[in-house]
């Protein structure tokens, strides 16, 4: 657990940007897609022979600039066709139809 906020102590700053989340993750689920917070690599193919990277390289890149590594998951073998849209804090993969 990293922090938790009562109601009644939140600011209203951190009342506005709960309901900015929550209404966001309302709006990605409607559309079909599924949240998965950062960092991420959508990538069609495996780690081995990654094929399209849909979102995620930009993690990759900043390593050797940064010399910090984070944890990074890898969203393997999704379907030609999907859709990897980067949001506030993650990723919001959206199947092909």
């Amino acid at each position: 657990m990293i922090l938790v906020l009562c109601p009644g102590c939140q600011t209203p700053l951190d009342s506005a940007e709960a309901e900015a989340n929550a209404a966001e993750l309302r709006v990605q689920r409607q559309d079909g897609g599924r949240f998965v917070a950062d960092p991420v690599i959508c990538m069609t193919g495996t780690m081995a022979q990654p094929g399209e990277i849909l979102y995620g390289s930009d993690h990759l890149e900043k390593v050797p600039r940064t010399g910090q590594v984070e944890d990074i998951s890898a969203l393997e073998r999704l379907p030609a066709g999907t859709r990897c849209v980067p949001t506030v804090g993650g990723v919001t993969i959206h199947p092909p139809t």
